[in-house]
């Protein structure tokens, strides 16, 4: 089991590249940035509760396809999240959750693999 650093260092830097991909697209206000942090807070430390918890006790393999799979239920779960949230701006909500975590997906995976 990785050290409690490494997951904070996960959340940390999965909040700081999808703030920073959320800024591009023209997310700038304070409840915009918030909310986008909360839905963090909810989403990151779940999937990797979840992984943790399977590695634990071997329910499923974990392969690529898991991986993919678990990551589109993130961006779907983080887009209905965020268009509750932030609702005058929905029509970019889905394309900025896709974005969002494919970004931190690849920097996650350059850095922890």
């Amino acid at each position: 089991m990785p050290p409690i650093s490494s997951y904070l260092l996960a959340l940390f830097l999965t909040i700081v590249i999808e703030l920073a991909v959320a800024f591009f697209f023209g997310f700038r206000k304070k409840l915009e940035i918030i909310a986008i942090i909360f839905v963090n807070l909810f989403t990151n430390p779940t999937l990797n509760y979840l992984i943790l918890v399977n590695g634990n006790f071997s329910f499923f393999k974990i392969n690529s396809l898991i991986i993919v799979l678990l990551e589109i239920m993130v961006v779907l779960i983080e887009w209905k999240l965020l268009a509750f949230a932030l609702p005058e701006k929905s029509k970019k909500i889905l394309t900025l959750s896709l974005v969002m975590n494919f970004c931190s997906y690849v920097v996650g995976a350059f850095i922890f693999r």
